[in-house]
């Protein structure tokens, strides 16, 4: 199959199928790559081509696995490694040889992308705010705030989500 092709179809994975409280929302990858990149450009205004183009195709090798939950990625390391070794595979088929990130943009994109998730369960099962999975990820996203110098951005969104 064409490369362009194959990457544009691959836009359409659904995230979050494997969610039993988000799987009935609809959010394919694409979406989440454009807004992870809108909040890395928010909170790193500077931020190089190379950032932003990992940004917004970031997900795209989970044509091929899927969306692995933080759950099972967490549970099975060695599975999540060998699965983002396919996902990079894959990414690389659809033409997208980007040059590695710095740590500080590595620590972005990851921040940005936590947060997506975030604001997706606020906007669509805000009950699962007081879950402890979802309070220990908001705690995660305020420490790399805090290490990466935006932690009072991130804050001031942070009580804007919480407290309309």
């Amino acid at each position: 199959m064409n490369h362009i092709l194959r990457a544009w179809r691959a836009s359409f994975v659904r995230r979050w199928h494997n969610n039993p409280d988000l799987c009935h929302t609809v959010d394919p990858d694409s979406g989440h790559q454009g807004r992870t990149a809108l909040l890395v450009l928010l909170f790193e205004p500077d931020a190089s081509r190379n950032l932003l183009a990992h940004a917004i195709t970031h997900d795209q090798g989970e044509v091929m696995p899927g969306d692995m939950s933080h759950d099972a990625k967490k549970a099975m390391p060695d599975l999540a490694k060998q699965i983002a070794q396919l996902e990079a595979k894959e990414r690389v088929a659809q033409g997208f040889c980007l040059p590695n990130l710095t740590e500080r943009e590595k620590k972005i994109l990851k921040l940005c992308d936590w947060l997506d998730a975030w604001l997706w369960m606020m906007k669509h099962e805000r009950r699962l705010y007081a879950r402890k999975d979802w309070q220990a990820q908001l705690r995660d996203m305020h420490d790399a705030a805090l290490d990466l110098g935006v932690g009072d951005a991130f804050a001031a969104l942070i009580h804007a989500e919480t407290t309309r």
